[in-house]
């Protein structure tokens, strides 16, 4: 039987994924002060008796308790502001955007750099009355404690000027879209993911292959899948790309040919779907166009009538201007995994996904309406083989919405002057 596949690259992203989880770096820095307060205890038999009352270490007992007491109260302040944070990044902009804030690594670290600060007083203070220690181990222990306040005051200092951003809309919006261009980028490196550009529906006669469970395909493990195709001789037919909702009904694959015997059919398309990562949320990593649609959702939030705040919808559409804007030519397959086959994104999916709701949206206000037809035009003129085609399309369906919505005639004739310059752009035909 062939090797499992999906292995190392499933293992890879889920490392990734937990790495940016709070409570694991919260974790290493806790475990990294109990380590200093063990070896404190391990070295006291190599440091000379009467060195720690000559540079005032009795005093250490003192400072541990005032950083205990106060780490804790910091740490419960902190937790408090960030669920505040995370709050206001939910009905402000999206909650789609609160995983990003949630995977900060300022707010992780100087949190960690609390919480481990306030176990390794407690853990030093109870290695203390126990008496355990010994004079020289005081020395260690007294070197460890001043090291550790300078990281407190270090991260005290990090963490005041990162407030005055956190949860903000500005801060929230430049996230997505850093989360989104660095999405894109990679896209553009891998336009397939290492794969074959699959062109159209795959061959006849190929097998479909649908998953077990409902959610959205979050990662694709290319290597994993090419070792299954190399190991059962067989050729791969990706339909669905990360992003796209699949359910028992989605043939998220196919597959050139099955072995005959149902055990070992079944047990390829296991060995095939372990591959792919399915979750209940869509996933920044491999999925350009979340970045995008999250972008697009913060713009749809401040024009709702109860924010009514169409200047950050113009910063979405800038943002998203700005993550579009680095694909500027057409890309060719960079095959790594000839056994597989892959569909791509398209400009017009970006475009869409970005930009249409916005339109719809904002459809009676003039400021967004021009904003969007602005987007368009620096898009096609930035990258007419790209978008031209795509920006022509979709600022029609922008002046649909606004044609009977904006009110002032001198506004209106200011749109149709920017459309009729969008359609001069050249619409190269791939």
């Amino acid at each position: 039987m062939a090797p499992r596949g999906g292995t190392i690259g499933k293992l890879r992203f889920r490392i990734r994924e937990l790495s940016r989880e709070v409570w694991v770096r919260v974790t290493a820095f806790a475990v990294l002060g109990a380590l200093t307060a063990i070896i404190g205890y391990l070295v006291k038999d190599f440091i000379p008796s009467d060195l720690p009352a000559k540079i005032g270490a009795e005093a250490i007992e003192s400072i541990l308790q005032i950083l205990a007491s106060s780490m804790l109260t910091v740490t419960t302040f902190s937790l408090s502001i960030l669920t505040a944070a995370y709050a206001a990044a939910g009905s402000t902009a999206t909650p789609r955007a609160v995983r990003l804030l949630v995977s900060d690594p300022v707010s992780q670290t100087v949190l960690a750099t609390f919480i481990g600060a306030f176990l390794f007083s407690l853990v030093s203070i109870i290695l203390l009355k126990t008496q355990i220690y010994g004079q020289a181990g005081r020395l260690v222990l007294f070197g460890a404690t001043l090291l550790v306040v300078l990281v407190v005051v270090v991260s005290l200092l990090r963490w005041i000027d990162h407030l005055g951003q956190l949860g903000r809309v500005g801060d929230t919006v430049g996230r997505v879209a850093r989360a989104a261009s660095d999405a894109l980028e990679a896209r553009l490196e891998a336009p397939w993911l290492g794969a074959n550009p699959l062109r159209g529906a795959p061959p006849s006669g190929t097998v479909p292959v649908c998953p077990e469970t409902v959610g959205y395909l979050q990662h694709c493990d290319m290597a994993g899948l090419s070792k299954v195709a190399e190991n059962n001789d067989v050729l791969i037919y990706l339909t669905t790309t990360p992003g796209d909702f699949v359910s028992p009904a989605t043939v998220v694959l196919n597959v050139s040919a099955v072995p005959h015997d149902p055990d070992e059919e079944a047990a390829l398309r296991k060995r095939l779907l372990a591959c792919l990562t399915i979750g209940e949320e869509r996933n920044f990593d491999q999925d350009p166009r979340f970045g995008i649609q999250v972008l697009s959702e913060t713009g749809q939030r401040a024009l709702s009538p109860g924010i009514n705040d169409p200047g950050s919808a113009v910063l979405a559409v800038g943002h998203m201007v700005g993550v579009l804007c680095k694909w500027r030519e057409q890309v060719a397959p960079a095959v790594e995994y000839p056994r597989i086959y892959m569909a791509s994104i398209t400009a017009i999916e970006l475009l869409k996904e970005g930009f249409l709701p916005l339109a719809r949206d904002g459809a009676a206000n003039f400021q967004v309406q021009r904003a969007l037809l602005e987007a368009m035009k620096s898009l096609g003129g930035i990258s007419p083989s790209i978008y031209g085609d795509g920006v022509v399309e979709l600022s029609r369906e922008i002046m649909h919405f606004n044609r009977d919505s904006v009110a002032l005639k001198s506004q209106r004739a200011d749109l149709v002057s920017i459309f009729e310059e969008i359609l001069n752009i050249s619409q190269p035909l791939e």
